[in-house]
């Protein structure tokens, strides 16, 4: 129970320029300053286009990148009254993205990036697997962490994608990615979110319908399939012994759950007049009821650690009216 006040203050500057018909290069620098502790951080950007033809283009760019943490992390208190996180520092990353760009036809275009992240100064817990990167929801932390820890993410991006015509489009996207991170004790371990593979479908079709042909129906589908969630062994006798969920930290993030399979769609109807328009709309987040992982909890009863999963689905009907 704290409080506290404290301003980021951030500015940048950006460039690009044309070298010829076909280089492009873009220069920036973005720098940051908090104010609680004084650190700051000054991160140039650059990146370079190469328009081989009219259908075909690669680009390379780097970049420093550096985030600040939540805020109520500098405000915790130690038993002596002192804010023990106050001078902790920015997590801090390199960026380089390769990309080629390939115009297929009018309707069809293709995109690959390969990318690597290599982050340092990442806030972790001396002696333990315990790291900043892998925070999801962790409120309150007692422990004084430091700017010591590592990270790795190596991947590539793949899009390809059918623009809107003879009433439809589609969207096929994948991402194959290692992600990996270093905590208090050096050791290397898969991150919280290294499922290694996602694949995702965007895709819609619509119809032209009335007598006239001037108002719209139209379907809407995202389908999408990735590594399961990753997680940390429990030791159940530990837990039974202190009823309450102890983990297996030394072997953090090491188990994956079965892969994931989602479904989200929307459905529209859109009448269309001179001067006005209405539009009905279903839309469904999660229609597959996929049950989401949410962590751990001891049962009392069965003396016994279980999952939390829980499968949320949103239904939304709306009605539009534009003037």
């Amino acid at each position: 129970d704290e409080s506290g006040f404290s301003t980021l203050l951030s500015a940048y500057t950006q460039s690009s320029v044309n070298l010829s018909d076909t280089w492009t290069i873009n220069l920036g620098v973005n720098a940051q300053l908090f104010t609680l502790n004084g650190h700051y951080a000054i991160e140039p950007r650059v990146g370079a286009r190469w328009k081989i033809n009219r259908d075909h283009s690669v680009g390379l760019s780097y970049g420093m990148h550096s985030r600040l943490e939540m805020l109520h992390y500098y405000f915790i208190r130690s038993a002596s009254g002192e804010l023990q996180n106050k001078n902790l520092d920015f997590t801090r990353a390199y960026h380089w993205v390769l990309s080629y760009d390939r115009r297929i036809s009018s309707d069809y275009h293709l995109r690959i990036e390969p990318y690597v992240q290599r982050l340092y100064g990442v806030p972790v817990v001396v002696g333990g697997s315990f790291s900043f990167i892998n925070l999801q929801g962790d409120w309150f932390i007692t422990d004084r962490p430091e700017n010591t820890g590592k990270g790795m993410n190596v991947g590539v991006d793949l899009t390809f994608e059918k623009y809107m015509s003879r009433g439809y489009y589609y969207m096929l996207t994948a991402s194959l990615f290692d992600s990996r991170y270093t905590g208090g004790d050096g050791i290397w371990r898969n991150t919280r979110y290294n499922r290694n593979y996602i694949v995702n479908l965007l895709t819609g079709k619509e119809w032209l319908t009335g007598k006239s042909r001037r108002n719209v129906f139209n379907v809407n589908v995202r389908l999408s399939y990735g590594g399961g969630d990753r997680h940390t062994p429990v030791d159940e006798s530990a837990s039974r012994h202190a009823e309450d969920v102890i983990y297996l930290e030394n072997e953090a993030f090491s188990k994956r759950y079965a892969p994931v399979f989602l479904c989200h769609f929307t459905t529209a109807y859109k009448i269309n007049r001179r001067s006005v328009s209405h539009e009905i709309a279903l839309k469904v987040i999660n229609a597959t009821l996929y049950r989401e992982y949410l962590g751990h909890n001891y049962n009392f009863h069965t003396r016994r650690v279980d999952e939390m999963r829980e499968a949320v689905i949103v239904p939304n009907v709306s009605y539009m009216i534009e003037f």
